[in-house]
């Protein structure tokens, strides 16, 4: 599970204003807040109010409440929290996500003469989910075979995700495409007539 760790910076709003805080201490439920621009806080939060404390870890952004329990002003002004419940990923898109079903070849090897196949879960202009029978690593470079309706398109992409699912031997592996080429527009085009 992800977690805000000593030294993460984090940030929070209150009072129409937008606070940027550094964990110096955690323990399970505790959290001390450093305010890294105190100059710019108007007005800081009372005891006993709630807030949201966003976070960017890898290609996800993250919100966990927490409840302020005091505020210490010397030497540096320090935010005492109990955090609330587990943090929960924020949905971060900026394009529709389609649930189509979209057969999918993944070369594979030297020569790229094996191919894995699978379909989309789910698509958008900016990426795709497939399931996959290996892992393949994070951070990647991939080429994607997508057989659209009257058209093949090869596309390339990045492996932001592939973790394990709950039935064995099956791995959700999520790609961020690259916005390049023909073959990207005629997906674009595609994805457009979905509406």
């Amino acid at each position: 599970m992800i977690t805000l760790s000593v030294n993460d910076v984090s940030q929070f709003s209150y009072d129409n204003q937008v606070v940027s805080v550094a964990v110096k201490f955690r323990s399970k439920d505790l959290v001390y807040l450093e305010i890294l621009n105190p100059e710019e806080v108007m007005r800081l939060p009372p005891e006993n109010t709630t807030i949201f404390l966003f976070w960017q870890w890898q290609t996800t952004l993250w919100k966990q409440q927490a409840v302020i329990q005091r505020i210490d002003q010397s030497p540096t002004l320090l935010i005492i929290a109990t955090t609330q419940g587990d943090p929960v990923g924020v949905e971060n898109r900026r394009n529709r996500r389609y649930r189509l079903r979209i057969p999918v070849y993944i070369p594979q090897g030297t020569f790229k003469l094996k191919k894995i196949a699978t379909e989309t879960e789910d698509i958008s202009i900016d990426g795709l989910r497939c399931l996959v029978p290996t892992p393949i690593r994070e951070g990647s470079a991939i080429t994607l075979l997508l057989e659209l309706p009257g058209r093949a398109v090869k596309i390339s992409g990045t492996v932001l995700r592939c973790r394990p699912t709950p039935a064995s031997n099956i791995f959700d592996m999520a790609v961020r495409l690259s916005p390049e080429g023909h073959d990207y527009q005629w997906l674009r085009h595609y994805l457009d007539t979905q509406s």
